[in-house]
């Protein structure tokens, strides 16, 4: 179990810090000319990735990041040339040149920020990554690559990313499945902070053809109600309305989540439980839990793994760090039936507006008896 990876050490040499991030088999090695830009990457990557500093294996591919004067003028690399516009914040990413074997594009992370360069040599397995001295959101891009780096492959070879939250109890993993605002988070910060939990995460999750699952790296949402109405020190509060209902969430990266909030996170696990929650209405019974049938799983997973934005978020279109492309991903993904099977499976109902303080796990342990782990 890692609970924080911050500050990271990686191995020097004459060029800066290095560190390998280790998965399902996968190497990747970051190489960066400080320690705050080993441990940018490292602090999102850590613990879905195990991190062995020491970098003694061969990796698969190499990120490097670099920080240098950019000549490069405001809007020119985006004037007539190929763009590739990506879902969440309108990242972009331009096409410049591939003379000498060297794929090179210049990328912004959002509306506004200042442009980065990315080279891609294929030959030589390695993408560097060029931000300005003091570009903290730039930097953002190192992290980004990395999970294309894993995802791409991963999705290629079987796995399956789907939108659910989970945690990590005895060992195995829970995972919460719902509609959209269904309730994943809320029950996934609640098993962390009613339970002994580790978190794993609260959007989306990948699961293996052997029944591995990894919290994969994104933003962290926390409703305000878990919060004891307390506003964070870091990240930044989203106000929303959802389905005529105020909404309001502190939005934290993995990092920030651990550190401000305390949250203690796990490496991947087996599969140990799945619930699916379908919030009732208001003025239903109250709160209900009973089994689900194989084929209510596999209906459920089926919604889960509808995902198709967050499929090409983390794809490798442009072949930036070496990845298969979207068809191969596509041919290499497996059919859902019993992905989530051979597990405890449960169905929890409970009333939307009491979701967050309903005495939920009473109900659910006879079901699913992982939940009585403290």
């Amino acid at each position: 179990m890692v609970d924080t990876v911050s500050p990271v050490v990686g191995a020097a040499d004459g060029c800066g810090v290095r560190g390998d991030l280790l998965l399902a088999g996968l190497r990747l090695r970051i190489a960066a000319s400080s320690p705050p830009l080993l441990d940018s990457v490292v602090g999102v990557l850590a613990p879905a990735c195990e991190v062995e500093l020491s970098a003694a294996g061969e990796p698969d591919w190499t990120l490097t990041v670099d920080q240098e004067v950019l000549p490069v003028e405001a809007e020119a690399p985006f004037e007539g040339r190929l763009v590739l516009t990506l879902p969440y914040g309108g990242r972009q990413l331009a096409v410049l040149d591939a003379a000498e074997g060297v794929f090179r594009l210049a990328a912004r992370y959002r509306p506004g920020a200042a442009l980065v360069v990315l080279e891609v040599d294929a030959a030589h397995r390695s993408t560097r990554l060029v931000v300005s001295p003091g570009d903290g959101v730039g930097v953002r891009w190192a992290d980004w690559l990395a999970r294309v780096f894993f995802a791409s492959r991963l999705l290629a070879s079987g796995w399956r990313m789907l939108h659910a939250s989970a945690v990590a109890l005895d060992g195995a993993a829970l995972v919460f499945l719902a509609g959209q605002h269904g309730g994943k988070s809320t029950l996934a910060h609640r098993a962390v902070r009613e339970r002994g939990a580790l978190f794993m995460a609260d959007d989306l999750v990948l699961v293996g053809p052997g029944g591995m699952v990894v919290g994969w790296p994104t933003r962290v949402a926390v409703p305000a109600e878990l919060l004891a109405g307390q506003p964070p020190a870091v990240g930044r509060v989203e106000r929303t309305v959802v389905a005529g209902v105020p909404r309001q969430r502190a939005l934290f990266s993995p990092p920030q989540h651990r550190q401000a909030l305390g949250v203690p996170y796990s490496a991947p696990v087996p599969l140990g439980a799945v619930v699916v929650a379908r919030p009732d209405a208001a003025g239903a019974r109250g709160v209900g839990a009973g089994p689900l049938a194989a084929g209510e799983v596999e209906e459920a997973v089926a919604e889960a793994a509808r995902v198709p934005q967050q499929l090409l978020y983390v794809s490798d279109a442009l072949g930036l760090m070496g990845g298969p492309g979207l068809a191969e991903q596509a041919a290499g993904a497996r059919g859902l039936a019993g992905l989530l099977a051979g597990v405890p499976a449960a169905v929890l109902s409970v009333p939307v507006e009491h979701l967050a303080t309903a005495d939920v796990w009473p109900v659910l342990a006879p079901v699913v008896p992982l939940v009585g782990h403290r």
